[in-house]
């Protein structure tokens, strides 16, 4: 039977009466009964019952025994005797599945398992009026009355997704995701009193693991073939890049082992991550190269890539299948996650995963977030769902990572819950029972209704999502809840309206991507719901959205006029930017914008030193009293950065051009190149060379007309490149 959100209330039998009352005045007028010798889950259930019990009546109800419930009105929470007697034994056999039914003695509150019990709690305060909105009991809403009755009610529900996780390891996170019916990931502690839902091991927090579970200062010392060869040399493991060299022999034996004790010494941890590190680095031996071509014929991806790489799909996978069988043989009801992610998205040509082996696919690259997975009008969102339904053909285990919070978008505006909400429907349409958010689920501040929504469909996809938003906004912001909702209204359709794809990139994506003047809409609907809501906690959550919003309205149009000024390379659009952003940052300051804008100070403050527009160089520094810059922002020894560019307005394209350039004698300079065409890049020799002397000298440059590009008034000229140290202290230009 598949989840019910709302309460389904019904007359039970005609022994029943048709309110049990539990308190008045504040004196409880009833008890909670536990099984005689209660789990912790069921003992946290029953407080937390009675805990929200006294928050709406005033009064604490005992909670007793069995033995001592008496013959007044009770509340049974978990397998009381009475509970098996009344539910079916089938009931017992899903840990999950609630049941919240009244009868002739008062009310049962069970589940099938310990953590159906806690969640068995949860709804039936919900059907009290309870809510948990957000993390935080400043976000819960909690009714008052001086007379708690209870009439007839009848729930029997269970989730539909087996899996449903988040990033909830603070103890605020995991206490909300419960509520909300969520079942991991959680931490290790609480196991007992969550009812064993879904954590990583101590010994392996994460999903990226092959250097948690073979770290390198443990074993590359004796084992070097164990590690990945690149270049000829076998390297250590790293968490960014690196991985292992999986033909290797003995390896997958003492990578079992490893996880095979992380299930020893916890018993209750339900999965371990086998997953490669994030990055590449792969091991590039012949035995690893000719397993490739044993496998899938050595063949390349570009799905969702910048360039084609190598597809390691059936590699990660087969070196999974060594682990997962190896483990199985003790711990066979135990599950391995495993990463399908970058050049291993697509499912293997021919391996097929073990049934311990849960493939963690990411919707990542490709995607298009502004639109549902399996719409075909975006090219990236039709690549994935290629990739997702052959999947499911390869095994029922598939997860979703679904990058709900994105954490290089900035903190701007990101209206996806219409295509999330979508995208969990259509998941269930293909079978797939595991959903995990890349997300605490906390910054309702920025993206509203939308982790109650994904909580709400992950138990009942057939909920209405748009019904289950208005709830939340209606709970949340009471007196400013139809200004609120406009507000998210517009922002969504400020994306809609102008069709633009986005996944993860700011500064490539944001561009054009919203509609202006439906911004400007949002704005004003904040406005007024500022004005309605005047008393807490309505004013204080409509003030931390509006916060909030007002950056990300104001670091996207900065990074609009970004956009803007790249075509243009007119100084008052540069302004412009740096305006926007300092206005942005003053309602929130988050990190990856504020270097963003940092970076357009540089080169507003290049241009006062310099004499132009200098992209791509390092901080002011000073050489011989003269202050300069280096193309190389990050120094010597890296093998990168070093290449600048430089823009000179230039509205007469048909007259040569000369370029005086200041450089240190000792920099790496021997020619620049102009950017005659959108892919050409002419290069043009100085008239002298560089004495390579520790001293300022002037290097003169003459550039033909037919080199300059004709179709912009701003020239673009270039030099450097690698790991190139050049310092610059000023730059002239003239036509003659």
């Amino acid at each position: 039977m598949h989840a019910l959100l709302s309460i389904l209330l019904m007359a039970v039998n005609h022994a029943s009466p048709k309110q049990w009352d539990l308190a008045e005045e504040g004196k409880p007028l009833a008890v909670v009964v536990v099984p005689e010798q209660p789990s912790p889950a069921v003992t946290a259930a029953a407080e937390e019952l009675v805990r929200y019990l006294e928050k709406i009546c005033g009064a604490k109800l005992p909670v007793v025994s069995e033995s001592g419930a008496g013959q007044r009105p009770r509340v049974d929470v978990g397998p009381t005797r009475r509970a098996r007697s009344t539910l079916p034994p089938e009931f017992f056999q899903k840990p999950e599945r609630i049941a919240v039914r009244s009868d002739a003695d008062g009310l049962l509150i069970c589940g099938g398992g310990d953590r159906g019990t806690r969640y068995a709690v949860y709804r039936f305060l919900e059907h009290l009026g309870c809510r948990w909105l957000a993390p935080g009991e400043e976000n819960e809403v909690v009714p008052r009355r001086a007379r708690l009755a209870v009439g007839p009610v009848h729930l029997d529900a269970e989730p539909a997704f087996a899996w449903r996780l988040f990033n909830g390891s603070r103890p605020e996170l995991e206490d909300w995701g419960m509520k909300l019916g969520m079942n991991g990931f959680f931490s290790p502690e609480s196991a007992a009193t969550n009812g064993g839902a879904v954590y990583y091991p101590s010994a392996c927090r994460g999903v990226h693991a092959y250097v948690q579970i073979m770290p390198p200062e443990k074993y590359f010392a004796a084992h070097p073939e164990w590690y990945p060869m690149i270049g000829g040399k076998r390297v250590p493991s790293e968490m960014a890049g690196r991985q292992l060299c999986v033909t290797a022999s003995g390896l997958a034996d003492e990578f079992a082992a490893n996880v095979r004790r992380m299930f020893d010494e916890d018993p209750t941890c339900q999965v371990v991550s086998i997953s490669p590190n994030d990055g590449y680095g792969w091991c590039e031996c012949p035995a690893c190269s000719e397993l490739d071509g044993n496998l899938c014929g050595g063949r390349t991806t570009k799905q969702g890539l910048n360039s084609e790489r190598p597809f390691l799909g059936d590699r990660v996978f087969w070196f999974a299948n060594q682990v997962a069988g190896r483990v199985a043989e003790k711990h066979p009801g135990k599950q391995l996650l495993v990463l399908a992610y970058i050049n291993y998205a697509e499912p293997p040509d021919t391996v097929r995963p073990l049934p311990n082996v849960v493939p963690f696919l990411c919707h990542y690259a490709p995607a298009d977030y502004s639109r549902p997975m399996n719409d075909p009008s975006s090219e990236a969102n039709r690549q994935f769902n290629d990739s997702l339904v052959r999947w499911v053909k390869v095994t029922p285990n598939v997860m979703l990572y679904s990058y709900v919070s994105k954490s290089q978008w900035w903190r701007l505006p990101r209206p996806v819950l219409r295509s999330f909400a979508a995208d969990i429907q259509y998941l269930h349409t293909l079978g797939i029972r595991r959903y995990y958010c890349q997300s605490a689920l906390s910054d309702w501040a920025l993206d509203g209704p939308l982790y109650y929504v994904i909580a709400r469909l992950l138990w009942d996809p057939a909920a209405e999502p748009q019904a289950v938003a208005d709830e939340w906004i209606g709970q949340m912001f009471g007196p400013a809840a139809s200004d609120m909702k406009a507000h998210y209204q517009a922002v969504e359709a400020a994306v809609r309206k102008t069709g633009k794809s986005y996944a993860g990139s700011p500064i490539r994506e944001v561009p054009g991507l919203f509609d202006p003047a439906l911004l400007d809409e949002a704005l004003a609907a904040l406005a007024r719901a500022e004005k309605a809501a005047v008393e807490a906690p309505y004013r204080t959550r409509v003030a931390e959205a509006a916060r909030v919003f007002r950056y990300g309205d104001a670091m996207v149009r900065a990074i609009q006029a970004g956009g803007e000024f790249a075509e243009t390379s007119d100084l008052a659009g540069l302004d412009k930017v740096l305006a926007l952003g300092r206005h942005a940052l003053q309602h929130h300051r988050q990190a990856d914008a504020a270097e963003w804008l940092q970076s357009w100070q540089e080169r507003r403050e290049s241009i006062r030193d310099i004499g132009v527009l200098a992209q791509g160089v390092g901080v002011a520094e000073t050489k011989d009293g003269r202050t300069c810059y280096n193309t190389d922002e990050t120094g010597r020894g890296d093998g990168a950065n070093g290449w600048a560019t430089v823009l000179i307005p230039l509205p007469d394209r048909s007259k040569p051009l000369t370029v005086e350039i200041d450089v240190w004698g000792e920099s790496e300079l021997s020619s620049i190149v102009v950017n005659t065409k959108a892919d050409q890049w002419t290069r043009i020799r100085p008239q002298t060379r560089l004495s390579g002397k520790p001293h300022w000298e002037t290097l003169v440059y003459r550039i033909p007309a037919e080199s300059l590009d004709p179709g912009r008034e701003v020239q673009r000229v270039g030099f450097g490149g690698g790991d190139s140290q050049i310092w610059i202290a000023a730059i002239r230009h003239r036509q003659e």
